[in-house]
């Protein structure tokens, strides 16, 4: 997936094959859909689904298939093989991503055969919501995007399973790891969109809705630095607070809440370091439900808590082999 900042030179490629507590007994709208720009995406979620993600790293999916791309994209983009589908669990249209792809060709296998057959797979990875790549100006989980099938790989979409941790009987763990070849986000120009990025949270008494900007960048390389004390361990991974660090060593960003899935290699690479330690790293950004969440409660007090930057976290998705466990 590819940087906002090169949309221009990205574009045909995406074309062809990559183509982002209500008060109770009332309904509140904190903000009018009228103030909504062109450039801005409402993506409006079930309250139980944003409590029950809040503290998970992944998503388990029966997921069909619309559309697979059937071949992995080169290295230099991303090297991720795309498949568009559907899963209840979820509903909302919904793309799925093997990383590293060309080195799990029984998966590729299996995505091309489902996209044929139309039998459901049994998806686990990464969730991810975030507006990257939306297109129209609302989206609704559970109204009609998501539940009808797509014919592209590559439709507008503000779900991801990305990474896939297992297809079927499948283990993909250790495809979490840098793509060779590929370049990541650069730390300065990612993060600063991430610390600036106005947000606007409105609620009703059972769906919140997130309003962001459209086309936010989508990875990120830095340096993690570890700040928070002791991790936040659940079941299928670990939350980390840190420091994202330019490659020269300038905090960009601090007290991001970093994602870890069990088992995989960033996952080992991190349990155990302490305050101060240090990880070469890229990632994936993603909403983050408890911010949200924390948001809508403290409104009842402060109103201006509905209006500030996006709450985001990031899915790490690759430690370099330098910098590992460092000080």
């Amino acid at each position: 997936m590819k940087r906002s900042s090169t949309a221009l030179l990205v574009l045909p490629f995406m074309l062809l094959g990559c183509a982002f507590l209500g008060r109770q007994g009332s309904i509140f709208y904190m903000v009018a859909n009228s103030s909504f720009s062109a450039k801005e995406i409402e993506m409006e979620i079930d309250r139980t689904f944003i409590e029950r993600y809040q503290n998970r790293v992944t998503i388990d999916a029966t997921f069909t298939v619309d559309k697979a791309r059937h071949t992995p994209n080169p290295a230099n983009f991303d090297g991720d093989i795309h498949a568009a589908g559907r899963a209840p669990q979820i509903a909302l249209m919904t793309v799925a991503e093997v990383a590293n792809a060309a080195d799990y060709p029984e998966a590729v296998k299996l995505l091309v055969q489902a996209d044929s057959s139309k039998r459901p797979l049994s998806l686990t990875g990464v969730w991810r919501l975030w507006p990257e790549h939306s297109g129209s100006s609302k989206v609704t989980q559970g109204e009609g995007v998501g539940m009808d099938p797509v014919d592209s790989y590559t439709p507008n979409h503000i779900f991801e399973i990305h990474p896939i941790t297992r297809m079927n009987r499948i283990d993909l763990l250790d495809s979490f790891k840098p793509v060779k070849g590929f370049s990541p986000g650069l730390a300065p120009d990612a993060f600063d969109i991430y610390e600036k990025t106005v947000c606007k949270i409105m609620f009703k008494q059972n769906t919140i809705s997130i309003v962001t900007r459209k086309g936010l960048y989508n990875d990120a390389e830095f340096i993690m630095e570890i700040t928070g004390d002791r991790p936040l361990v659940v079941g299928d991974g670990r939350f980390v607070t840190a420091s994202a660090l330019d490659m020269g060593g300038k905090v960009v960003a601090q007290n991001v809440r970093m994602v870890f899935v069990k088992g995989t290699p960033p996952e080992r690479a991190v349990r155990g370091l302490s305050t101060g330690a240090r990880l070469h790293v890229f990632g994936l950004p993603r909403v983050n439900f408890v911010e949200v969440l924390r948001r809508v409660r403290a409104s009842a007090a402060d109103s201006t808590q509905l209006t500030k930057t996006i709450p985001y976290e990031i899915v790490i998705a690759g430690v370099f082999p330098d910098l590992k466990g460092s000080r």
